[in-house]
């Protein structure tokens, strides 16, 4: 029981770092402060559902997926590693995936995907299915999406309340994190491999 609550911790706290909520935050409400906000809640419970949907839909059918391709799960942990290290990379320097859209198109691209779904949390998801199995991995989709949809609907008073210097340096943090777990599974993948 201890190691399925341990795995269960772990999982969540993995997607939680990818899905970076508290530092997509206030870029969702940069790209949707113009709109009225039941135009601005709409679009962010659009990106909720979609980015769900990917991820559940990479969860259970994602081995599926790279078996039709011919890829092991080995080659998907060192690929899905080093693109998790260029993403955290990233974010340590301050770029990000998209700063000139505006209006709801910005729903389903970029806010959905990449910035919630896209390839780290992707990779994620496949990776915690093979290393914790299908049901810890849904359950981490499902309450890190809702903690996700919570801090997004309210980015305006997590701004407020971090500051932008305090939103920066939490956004920092969970890229180191995050270059830390891709180097772990960049290892993984490697001694499997071995």
């Amino acid at each position: 029981m201890a190691a399925w609550v341990d795995q269960f911790i772990s999982a969540l706290l993995m997607l939680f770092i990818v899905l970076d909520a508290p530092g997509n935050a206030p870029l969702f409400y940069f790209f949707t402060k113009d709109l009225e906000p039941w135009r601005r809640i709409r679009i962010i419970r659009q990106s909720i559902f979609v980015a769900a949907l990917i991820l559940i839909v990479f969860a259970v059918f994602g081995d599926y997926i790279l078996s039709y391709f011919g890829i092991t799960v080995n080659d998907f942990r060192i690929a899905g590693g080093i693109i998790l290290f260029i993403y955290a990379v990233l974010g340590i320097l301050g770029h990000t995936e998209a700063e000139t859209i505006k209006g709801e198109e910005v729903a389903v691209v970029p806010l959905a995907t990449p910035l919630l779904a896209g390839p780290g949390a992707i990779t994620i998801v496949i990776y915690l299915k093979y290393s914790t199995g299908l049901l810890i991995t849904l359950s981490s989709i499902i309450i890190n999406i809702l903690v996700s949809w919570i801090l997004l609907e309210n980015g305006g008073k997590l701004l407020d309340l971090l500051g932008k210097q305090g939103s920066t340096v939490l956004s920092k943090i969970f890229a180191i994190l995050l270059a830390a777990y891709s180097i772990a599974m960049i290892r993984e993948g490697i001694l499997s491999l071995i």
